[in-house]
């Protein structure tokens, strides 16, 4: 029997559509911000002069690298017993920093010794060569894999619904529930998704874009 498709529910059920956007947006931007200054602290961490330092930021890598999303997520939420929300921020934050901070790490260890070599013999601190010679490169150098990161955590923000966070994806659910449209629900949230992915896409291009100009400029 040949499948009738009917596109009206998704103006229906439109509200639940943009509560469930509303809130991946929310959880993902949340998540993008903690991890990006998480992880870049943990992957300058990385290059220290202390062993000790090196050694532990190195431990957090991969401990939080190597256990799934969907556990850490039953840990804060389960175990700790953090509200949902908080729950999914916190484990997305902890899990995307450990990818945030090895991309950060290999921009910063792209950098020729030689450059930090001559920055230091001209007189500059250990703190104005990380900020005026390294940075600035490593950062330009870091953007496209970043925007890799980024992306992956509005798409692993979706393993929320597992404790009860009514973002996208849950949304999604509930309207094939109450309509047995899959087809048309399903659709719906691919073209978000991708439209949420594209937005990260031309931002990074344009953060690029801009750090380049400046960097030509300075």
């Amino acid at each position: 029997m040949a499948y009738t498709f009917d596109w009206s529910v998704l103006l229906v059920y439109r509200h639940l559509l943009w509560r469930g956007l509303l809130l991946t947006v929310e959880i993902s931007a949340l998540s993008l911000v903690l991890s990006l200054v998480l992880g870049g602290v943990i992957g300058i961490g990385r290059r220290a002069e202390a062993a000790s330092l090196r050694w532990l930021c190195g431990a957090y890598i991969e401990f939080f690298r190597n256990i799934p999303l969907i556990v850490q997520l039953f840990f804060w939420y389960f175990a700790v017993g953090l509200e949902s929300f908080p729950a999914a921020v916190i484990g997305l934050t902890v899990y995307t920093s450990a990818y945030i901070a090895e991309v950060m790490r290999s921009g910063l260890q792209s950098i020729p010794r030689t450059q930090i070599e001559a920055a230091r013999s001209f007189g500059m601190t250990r703190y104005q060569t990380i900020r005026y010679v390294v940075l600035p490169q490593a950062l330009m150098r870091v953007i496209p894999p970043l925007g890799v990161e980024f992306i992956n955590v509005i798409k692993n923000s979706s393993i929320a619904m597992t404790i009860s966070v009514t973002e996208l994806t849950f949304q999604t659910q509930q309207i094939e529930s109450l309509t047995f449209r899959g087809f048309e629900a399903a659709t719906a949230i691919t073209i978000l998704y991708v439209l949420l992915a594209l937005s990260i896409v031309l931002l990074l291009a344009a953060i690029e874009r801009a750090v380049r100009l400046d960097v030509r400029v300075g």
